[in-house]
């Protein structure tokens, strides 16, 4: 039974990875109002201890960029390893891992070719797990919100902090670096 899970949930991903890439090419087609980012990220620790289990992280990120006001939507899709400290074994540490599907709508304060800086709101699902990697035994499904700020700078390198609330042992801060295309 968890093995037929685990492969459902594999084809599912994979589905999403397939309709993001197709959604990419016809975004290139479509001209500047349309983009995708291509980045890293990392999660910062904010408990004590909340860092050990901390590796770096990768994003795909389709734009499209409204042309006659300040306001841009994402469709994210992201993998996050970090530290989660749970209380109830007596503060033991453990490897977080999750993947993030998250629509985000942001709202852009300067917008020229050297910056651009914006903020956002995000809902989401992030699927969560704990050591054993994503889609293994004991994954959990969580609905997500994940405010975010960040800066473009000279119209291609995106530098972003953002705050997943999600379950109490899987909600993180996460910074990221990418290169819009």
């Amino acid at each position: 039974m968890v093995l037929k899970d685990k492969l459902v949930m594999k084809k599912v991903c994979m589905l999403l990875f397939g309709l993001f890439i197709c959604n990419i090419g016809l975004v290139l087609a479509q001209g500047r109002r349309f983009g995708f980012e291509l980045g890293a990220n990392y999660p910062i620790g904010l408990q004590k201890n909340g860092y050990k289990e901390n590796h770096v992280g990768f994003y795909l990120n389709g734009i499209y960029r409204f042309p006659t006001n300040p306001l841009s939507v994402n469709l994210k899709l992201g993998y996050e390893s970090y530290t989660i400290v749970l209380n109830n074994t007596s503060n033991s540490l453990f490897n977080g891992r999750s993947l993030s599907l998250m629509p985000t709508a942001n709202y852009h304060f300067l917008r020229n070719e050297s910056v651009d800086s914006y903020v956002g709101l995000g809902t989401g699902v992030s699927i969560d797990n704990i050591d054993v990697g994503v889609f293994n035994e004991g994954y959990k499904l969580h609905f997500a919100v994940a405010p975010q700020v960040g800066i473009r700078f000279i119209n291609h390198i995106n530098v972003y902090l953002q705050y997943y609330v999600t379950h109490k042992d899987f909600s993180r801060l996460v910074l990221g670096v990418g290169y819009v295309f």
